[in-house]
């Protein structure tokens, strides 16, 4: 892995079985999910990481998550696995099984006060944590105020592709941009919703720890 700063995109693909003779820590039939890649990747450059997740007939989502493993894309080892805890709750385990850290989703709302999604993984041993709300502050502020003007266009536009035939979707989803910190160290990684990439400082956080929030919030977001 990198030293350096640098920025990475999930990917969402469609499944694809993973290659024979299966590791033992892979249950039969694992396919292949996401792939963690480098935006300064080449074409032909293997992805950074890859993400394989039992077989299922169902996409993950928040209310049926599966497990799934980080293998690197370099050398196809294991790097860490991520399994269920609870709703909403992750345990993230090194390549021999060790925990490293529990990943947790709070739920935004609106009342009785307003308050973000937030993204949190709480190391194991050392107390310390990392954590991230998605959406700042003033991006809420406008998408609130422009609401109204949002709804109107979409529901024309709606209305229009009906007519015409068109499958398009118009829907609007909030602000996402997300920056995970560090108490006493800053941004660890900084989740910029519009190109949808991720820049991540390793000496400042365990890269597991960073490809499991990433591949935790786009999987929430695409499926």
């Amino acid at each position: 892995m990198e030293s350096a700063p640098y920025s990475f995109l999930v990917s969402v693909n469609n499944p694809v079985p993973v290659s024979v003779p299966l590791p033992a820590h892979l249950p039969p039939g694992a396919e292949t999910a996401s792939t963690v890649r480098s935006t300064a990747a080449r074409a032909g450059d293997p992805p950074l990481a890859r993400v394989h997740t039992p077989r299922t007939t169902q996409r993950w989502s928040r209310q049926a998550p599966v497990p799934f493993w980080i293998h690197s894309g370099l050398d196809d080892s294991l790097l860490c696995s991520v399994h269920p805890a609870a709703p909403d709750v992750y345990d993230l385990s090194t390549a021999d099984g060790a925990p490293l850290a529990r990943i947790t989703r709070r739920a935004g709302r609106v009342l009785p006060w307003p308050r973000r999604v937030r993204w949190t993984a709480q190391f194991v041993g050392p107390s310390q944590s990392v954590t991230g709300r998605v959406g700042t502050w003033y991006s809420w502020l406008i998408y609130v105020v422009t609401a109204p003007v949002w709804f109107v266009y979409a529901l024309c536009a709606t209305v229009y592709s009906f007519i015409d035939g068109s499958a398009d979707d118009f829907t609007f989803g909030g602000p996402t941009r997300t920056r995970w910190r560090v108490r006493g160290v800053g941004t660890v990684l900084d989740h910029r919703g519009i190109s949808k990439t991720y820049r991540f400082s390793p000496q400042r956080l365990d890269a597991r720890v960073a490809y499991a929030l990433a591949i935790l919030q786009t999987w929430e977001r695409k499926r």
